[in-house]
């Protein structure tokens, strides 16, 4: 009758970030899209994935330690 705790599902920090990096890539090269055509895209695209991959990791970072 005794309940044990649910398996804690692990998350592995890098493949979150590169899918948060793709995400805010793909958001970032939408946007600029609209402004600059293909050539914006892809700048804003590599740009974006960059920052949102190393955001990513820097609040996956932050909840393992919190201060």
């Amino acid at each position: 009758m005794t309940e044990g705790f649910p398996a804690k599902k692990k998350t592995y920090p890098r493949a979150t970030a590169i899918v948060g990096g793709l995400i805010a890539g793909v958001v970032a090269g939408l946007i600029a899209y609209l402004v600059a055509n293909l050539v914006g895209f892809i700048i804003a695209f590599i740009i974006g994935a960059i920052t949102g991959s190393r955001a990513t990791l820097l609040a996956l970072r932050g909840r393992e330690h919190p201060s």
